[in-house]
Formats: C-alpha cells, sequence, structure tokens
C-alpha cells in the first residue's frame, strides 16, 4: 500500500474516491452524493488546494483523508476505508500521514469530528493518541 498525495491535477482521482466514499457511507459526512456529484472540475481542483489530500493505494484508491486549515488548528475530515480494506492499517497509515505532515508544518493540534456511533474510527482515532474535545463529537491530537 501506498500513501499519495493528490496534487489539483489528480482532482479526478480525489472525485471518484470521495463519491465512492459518499455513495458507500452516506451517513457519515457531512456532505451528501448528490451535492459533490454536481461539483465541477474547477470546485474539485479548489477542493485541493491549500491543504493536504491523501489516498491510499492498493494498488488503486482503497481510502482517503484531508487536512485543512480552521482557525487555530488543523482540521482532518473526510477519512474513510473502502469495506474491503478496513481492519488491514489503512485508516492507521492515513491518520499518521496527516500528523507527520501537521508535525513538518509546525501545526500544534489536529481536531476532527467522528459520529458517537461510528466506534470503529473512534477506536482508530483514540489509538493513535486523539481525545475527545470540548465539543460534542468532535476530537483532538496535540503534537508536542
Amino acid at each position: 500500500m501506498q500513501i499519495h498525495q493528490i496534487t489539483p491535477d489528480e482532482w479526478r482521482l480525489w472525485r471518484d474516491i470521495r463519491l465512492e466514499a459518499l455513495a458507500s457511507d452516506p451517513a457519515e459526512f457531512g456532505s451528501t452524493l448528490a451535492r459533490e456529484q454536481a461539483y465541477g472540475e474547477n470546485e474539485w481542483r479548489e477542493r485541493i488546494v491549500g491543504g493536504l489530500n491523501l489516498v491510499a493505494l492498493d494498488p488503486g484508491p482503497v481510502g482517503l483523508v484531508g487536512a485543512t486549515s480552521k482557525p487555530g488548528d488543523l482540521h482532518l475530515y473526510s477519512m474513510w476505508v473502502r469495506s474491503s480494506h478496513r481492519g488491514k492499517g489503512v485508516g492507521e497509515a492515513l491518520v499518521k500521514a496527516v500528523l507527520a505532515w501537521a508535525a513538518e508544518e509546525g501545526w500544534k493540534r489536529v481536531r476532527l469530528r467522528v459520529w458517537e456511533h461510528n466506534l470503529p474510527a473512534r477506536k482508530l482515532y483514540q489509538r493513535l493518541g486523539f481525545v475527545d474535545a470540548d465539543e460534542p463529537e468532535h476530537m483532538e491530537f496535540v503534537l508536542s
């Protein structure tokens, strides 16, 4: 498996795996398949600029995660792994890549939102050092 950082010119790769994630697990995201299917090339390219967008390849895309700046913190978002690859370390590799990038870029904290009912994701984040944040359904990781 390889973790690959997406560039704006690879917007189709990001689009395709993101739409697969929304179709597969629609209740886990703050967006909808219909909304994102309507995005054009410019919107997809804009979503890639200014943050970190990673895809797990084995050999084709099997997972994704993004990270973007919000006031004061880096926010991890769009974390998803294809069901055929869950429990095989893909999610862990994606999150660790975000944390490594965050440390290199000088971020002090990484935050994310995860629904209370999503126990596998919560366990993954806890295993990697995330703790519950003050805001409901949010977790955070403090970088040293």
